[in-house]
């Protein structure tokens, strides 16, 4: 930290890297120190994107990491990198603000979690749901018992689109619900407070464009007794959807739709517009908060309540749906 200001840094410059660098640029306690890629061209697009002549360019991770000025540093390259990367951040005793999925299997996610803990790292995931001011308030309201016990829990994560590169490979992505769908899922832990203790999973091949199932459904055990359905595909004619509807002895949640018992004569549902937006898009999604909210814990010298470890539950889920689709659609249990 030098004069008031968090040294803030990017490791890859692909299309979430603009979320990370644009909440940078506007927190009056983050000085953007610099960023990196494998690829000289995309550093230069996010360069001229947001005028960052000035910057350090990194040639190399490890000259990122080797920054003394970097307090913080956005993990943004492919998913098989992540843990990886992250690893080797928390030894170089950077904090970090790591894009989901923090890994895209059990061992390496177990091997992260030991890392972090050994040095003692703080960080943030980039599980954006859990900062929409819709998610939001239907927290408080499951937290403040609004809905009463909780029976159900329905995710969807639908957004058919063509996506390249790397996101192309089952063995980089990590499946339909590692690579886009861990956020419903972590999405439905968070509301409920509740971790899953069971999946079992179902996939669909569709077309070649993937070499993995680009659909994957999944029914769940919560540990609190719910159930689940959840859904998530990369393919089809389908716009950026989130689904969430939850239903409980006193009440029920379709997205902005609420039903509860406290309203007397309700004969419907009502709706409540929270401001959030339903997009895809990046600068759509709440990047600015949750850098403001890990500042604020930074300053406290406290970890993330939205840190690593508080969605390996839900990363767990997702491993095990993939699992379970590719060996009969087994339940699995998870640890």
């Amino acid at each position: 930290m030098r004069n008031g200001k968090f040294g803030c840094a990017l490791w890859g410059c692909g299309w979430v890297a603009s979320g990370h660098i644009n909440a940078y640029l506007k927190h009056p306690e983050c000085e953007f120190i610099g960023l990196g890629s494998r690829s000289k061209e995309s550093v230069q697009k996010k360069i001229a994107e947001f005028g960052l002549h000035d910057t350090t360019v990194y040639d190399s991770f490890e000259a990122l990491l080797n920054d003394e000025r970097v307090d913080i540093v956005s993990i943004c390259t492919p998913n098989d990198l992540h843990a990886k990367e992250a690893m080797l951040a928390a030894k170089a005793g950077k904090q970090i603000f790591l894009e989901k999925p923090a890994a895209i299997d059990l061992a390496t996610l177990d091997e992260l979690v030991s890392v972090i803990d050994s040095y003692h790292t703080k960080t943030m995931m980039g599980l954006v749901l859990r900062f929409n001011p819709l998610s939001i308030m239907q927290k408080r309201l499951i937290s403040n018992g609004e809905l009463g016990e909780i029976y159900l829990a329905n995710v969807d994560y639908w957004f058919g689109r063509e996506r390249g590169s790397w996101m192309k490979e089952g063995k980089r992505a990590g499946g339909a619900f590692v690579l886009g769908g861990c956020h419903s899922v972590d999405l439905a832990t968070f509301l409920l407070g509740s971790k899953i203790a069971a999946v079992r999973g179902e996939a669909l091949q569709v077309g070649s464009w993937y070499d993995y199932p680009a659909v994957e459904t999944a029914q769940v055990r919560f540990e609190n007794g719910a159930k689940g359905v959840f859904s998530c595909s990369l393919a089809g004619c389908v716009p950026y959807t989130a689904n969430t509807h939850i239903i409980g002895e006193k009440g029920t949640i379709l997205n902005d739709r609420f039903y509860l018992e406290r309203f007397k004569g309700q004969q419907d549902f009502f709706t409540v517009d929270t401001g959030s937006k339903k997009s895809g898009d990046v600068y759509c999604h709440p990047f600015p908060a949750m850098v403001a909210y890990f500042i604020e814990c930074l300053k406290q010298d406290k970890d993330s309540g939205h840190n690593v470890a508080s969605a390996v539950n839900s990363h767990k889920a997702c491993f095990a749906i993939c699992e379970s689709a590719a060996n009969g659609g087994d339940w699995i249990t998870l640890s």
